[in-house]
């Protein structure tokens, strides 16, 4: 009996897509920025930089509609950007927050005056983007917010605390969930705020990690001011924001991903050659796992950004991309040092960073026990009441 067809749409390219693809190759080809700095000030200005190099040769915000100073294409020219650039030596995106987030909820639920203004210095990185959710006693359960927003007249002043928040010391805006409707509880009385991190009312506290990189900060507001019609949405429509902004996290930002793990599964592959274990049967049997589960992998992420562009996707359906990615992850990493020996795994070099930089995946963007709970009511039902 022969198989039907795949019982949903994946990402499929066309030649014009392809032609882009080549475009942008030959452009990277011909721009490589080289290696980044070691002080992280002008790695940072560096970064800018190359970002502003894309933009102007017109591969940053590719789907975005040209009044905005995108590409008026759709989201296989951003999958194929996304790609080419992963599969590149050369660096992400520093603004991806504001891009690949940020910039399609406005687009989503702002309104026409938001787009213009905020939409634009995105695309070049002139400001930076942050996504304030998380909390203290609201980290993966995100509808536990306590961050106030006290509106008066056509002002939100802000007080509260977020954390984990990625790169809120370099960032200019931040999409902030507040509790803007005194008295409400969970879900209900949320608005997504875009507040101005030059506020006095801002300070920005950077959290200790293990690898001493400085990514996640907590940030802390004291009456920060912010204005009503800088709420993406309305007032009292942050939950629904705030759920197409994480769906947008899990989109591009997986493709990208295993991409970059492809790459190190390349480096593993080249390594076990050398040491001359490659052809031994356990080896080529783990390294077998984590080819296939690389390709179940882009799969799904190209599942994921079909349903997107269809308007398709089911609630918690991203929850299945961001928990994969963080298993396929950790056991690369794993598996690596354990295949390559103790003299590695002992040592300090980009194996063992990547396993403990690894480590956080299973935490940030909504940890595995919250992306299981999703899968199991929202997509299987089980726990749902009747």
């Amino acid at each position: 009996m022969s198989a039907g067809p795949l019982p949903v749409e994946t990402l499929r390219f066309r030649p014009e897509d392809e032609e882009l693809r080549g475009r942008i190759r030959a452009w990277m080809g011909a721009h490589d920025p080289g290696p980044p700095p070691q002080d992280f000030g002008e790695r940072l200005d560096a970064l800018v930089r190359w970002q502003a190099q894309l933009h102007e040769a017109g591969f940053v915000g590719l789907s975005w509609p040209e009044r905005y100073g995108g590409g008026g294409l759709d989201l296989r020219a951003e999958a194929v950007f996304s790609e080419e650039l992963a599969a590149s030596s050369m660096p992400e995106l520093i603004n991806r927050i504001g891009v690949y987030m940020c910039g399609p909820t406005i687009m989503d639920f702002g309104d026409e005056a938001q787009a213009e203004r905020y939409l634009p210095p995105m695309l070049d990185a002139t400001e930076s983007w942050c996504q304030g959710f998380s909390e203290p006693e609201a980290g993966s359960d995100l509808a536990a917010i306590r961050t106030r927003g006290r509106v008066d007249g056509d002002r939100i002043l802000v007080t509260g605390q977020k954390v984990w928040t990625s790169r809120a010391h370099i960032a200019r805006r931040c999409a902030c969930l507040v509790r803007t409707e005194p008295g409400s509880e969970r879900h209900r009385g949320l608005s997504l705020v875009i507040v101005d991190m030059e506020d006095p009312g801002v300070n920005v506290v950077a959290l200790p990690q293990m690898l001493g990189e400085r990514h996640f900060n907590e940030v802390f507001l004291d009456d920060v001011e912010a204005r009503v019609d800088d709420v993406i949405g309305g007032l009292g429509n942050g939950w629904k924001a705030a759920m197409q902004m994480l769906s947008y996290e899990r989109g591009l930002f997986v493709l990208e991903r295993q991409i970059r793990l492809r790459r190190a599964l390349e480096d593993l592959v080249d390594a076990l050659l050398a040491a001359g274990t490659a052809g031994e049967r356990e080896v080529r049997r783990q390294v077998g796992r984590l080819h296939a589960d690389l390709e179940l992998l882009k799969a799904q992420g190209y599942r994921t950004l079909a349903a997107q562009a269809a308007g398709t996707l089911p609630p918690g359906s991203t929850s299945i991309d961001k928990l994969f990615l963080s298993r396929v992850e950790q056991r690369l990493f794993a598996t690596a040092l354990e295949l390559l020996g103790p003299d590695v795994a002992l040592a300090m070099n980009h194996w063992t960073h990547d396993l403990l930089e690894g480590r956080s995946v299973s935490i940030y963007g909504g940890s595995t026990e919250i992306q299981l709970n999703i899968i199991s009511r929202q997509l299987l039902g089980l726990g749902a009441s009747r």
